[in-house]
């Protein structure tokens, strides 16, 4: 009798020590699992801070890009402001040239008239 009793639990503790062998492999499946969650969650944690950096990147990129374009923004208006100025300097020109050219039409015609006068003058002589 006491020999199926040692027979009994041995086989109970072959029985647990099975159970925890099983137990011990799905633990074991699990930390495998974890394990390769963690991989991946590494793996997608560094393609994140390789966009984030490309991302700056392209920021910083943009922001130069931006800056240049402020600069030839306010040369064009610099220069547009010198052409404006300049055009406004021709006309004033121009205005003056005419007016000069006004007199002068109108001297010329003075002394055509004084020209022919004088020619009449000495015509009836």
């Amino acid at each position: 009798m006491a020999a199926a009793v040692l027979k009994n639990k041995i086989q109970e503790l072959m029985n647990e020590r099975d159970e925890a062998l099983e137990k011990g492999d799905a633990l074991e499946d699990q930390l495998n699992d974890m394990k390769e969650q963690l991989l991946k969650a590494e793996f997608e944690k560094k393609e994140l801070e390789r966009r984030l950096k490309l991302t700056e990147v392209e920021l910083d990129h943009q922001s130069a890009l931006r800056n240049q374009l402020k600069k030839k923004s306010i040369n064009l208006k610099v220069e547009d402001e010198r052409i404006k100025d300049d055009m406004k300097s021709q006309v004033k020109s121009i205005n003056e040239m005419e007016e000069l050219l006004q007199l002068i039409d109108t001297r010329y015609e003075e002394l055509e008239l004084d020209y022919n006068e004088t020619m009449e003058d000495l015509n009836a002589l």
